[in-house]
């Protein structure tokens, strides 16, 4: 069935959301304000609906400069205005926190967005799947098929170099997905995939490449695949390795790290988990006492390296994030988490035992944000604020960050 829509706005997932006989419809590709034609199945109460033609563009609508936007899953809302993608990620938090949450509009301070420095060209770091012999791209919009991309208008300039370095080797045999990570001249990469003699010889003549400087291969290690940063103020230097995880948007990690700092007020001893590399850590070690925690992979081991070159202490304990809550002894002003997409719901509970006076909570999924939200609030905490980032414009991902203060 044919149907003409007005798209009213965005939704989690970066669909946009319309109405037809009081179902409702969502539709990839279009902005708020667009009248379109969709091709409607008329079953259920809601649907996926694929857009056939954009009848009237609404006023939130540009055109997106990627020509494989249509095809390509990386990116959701090119064809969005950066100003309203903002507003919609900024209503998407208020919205998950209230349905899914249960808080009230207006019972917390809802934090103005956060602008990224840059909309575009801003990712230091990616992971890519194989497309064919030598190719490399990401997932096709709602399919398992991969698209090639031979250029991505969200890479930094050396981030694109790596990804042609990597295409340049030809094909990879065994591997399945490569990870890219720029640091400032070079950068590194990771091999994913099954380690054979012919790969691993592929490997060494890629790593004479000009653009990188190392690479890991399954539990091996070539060259020197550790990038550091610059320094922060208090003289430490994050560091990460293209199979670790790291924060994408370098311009961005700033006003992250300064939002959690400014969140954390006069707390001085700290339980943080999640603690990956160290980037939400490293800038509270000056004045606080910090016990971090991650559950494994080398990250301990960069972090570690990064707080002693600087002179600064911490406590570091390799295990699951719940565990060791569970156990957690010893004086506590605040605990910080900054879990994976899926949440924290365990970690939760055993936060929630510990009766920290704060908890901030540095979410990548606002949903997930605002279920584990809800357990702090039947175990006695209150949200006092949320503020979202946008660490991933023309994305539908956004940052929050939220503060639970226990009731007295």
């Amino acid at each position: 069935m044919i149907a003409k829509l007005l798209v009213e706005s965005l939704v989690h997932g970066g669909e946009a959301l319309a109405r037809h006989e009081g179902r409702v419809v969502f539709v990839r590709g279009a902005a708020p304000g667009d009248v379109v034609e969709a091709d409607l199945t008329g079953e259920g109460r809601f649907e996926h609906a694929r857009m056939l033609r954009l009848l009237q563009p609404g006023a939130a609508r540009v055109t997106a400069p990627c020509p494989i936007v249509d095809r390509c899953g990386g990116c959701s809302l090119q064809q969005v205005s950066y100003a309203a993608q903002l507003a919609a990620k900024e209503e998407l938090t208020a919205d998950a926190l209230e349905r899914t949450g249960g808080f009230a509009r207006g019972s917390y301070r809802l934090g103005a967005i956060v602008a990224s420095p840059q909309p575009f060209h801003y990712r230091r770091r990616a992971r890519m799947h194989r497309a064919g012999q030598g190719l490399w791209g990401f997932a096709r919009a709602g399919r398992v098929e991969v698209i090639s991309v031979e250029e991505c208008l969200l890479f930094e300039p050396l981030l694109q170099g790596l990804a042609e370095a990597v295409r340049g080797a030809g094909d990879l045999p065994g591997v399945t997905d490569i990870g890219l990570l720029a640091g400032a001249s070079k950068g590194a990469v990771d091999l994913r995939g099954a380690v054979t003699p012919g790969l691993r010889k592929r490997a060494e003549r890629l790593l004479a490449h000009k653009r990188i400087r190392g690479i890991t291969l399954a539990t091996e290690v070539l060259g020197d695949p550790v990038i550091a940063d610059p320094p922060l103020p208090n003289g430490a230097r994050l560091r990460a390795r293209p199979d670790t995880f790291a924060q994408a948007n370098r311009g961005a990690v700033p006003l992250l790290q300064a939002e959690v700092v400014r969140a954390l007020g006069e707390a001085r001893h700290l339980l943080e988990l999640f603690c990956g590399s160290g980037t939400l850590t490293l800038p509270l070690l000056s004045g606080r006492a910090v016990t971090a925690v991650e559950s494994a992979g080398p990250a301990l081991a960069l972090l570690r390296r990064s707080a002693d070159e600087a002179g600064l202490t911490v406590k570091l304990i390799a295990g699951d994030a719940a565990e060791v809550a569970r156990g957690f002894d010893g004086p506590l002003d605040a605990v910080l988490l900054d879990p994976p997409r899926t949440g924290a719901a365990e970690a939760i509970t055993a936060i929630a035992a510990l009766r920290p006076p704060r908890v901030v909570y540095v979410s990548c999924d606002a949903p997930t944000l605002a279920r584990d939200g809800k357990r702090l609030a039947a175990a006695g905490y209150a949200l006092a604020e949320a503020v979202p980032l946008d660490l991933f414009p023309q994305t539908a991902h956004f940052e929050v960050v939220a503060s639970f203060t226990r009731r007295a």
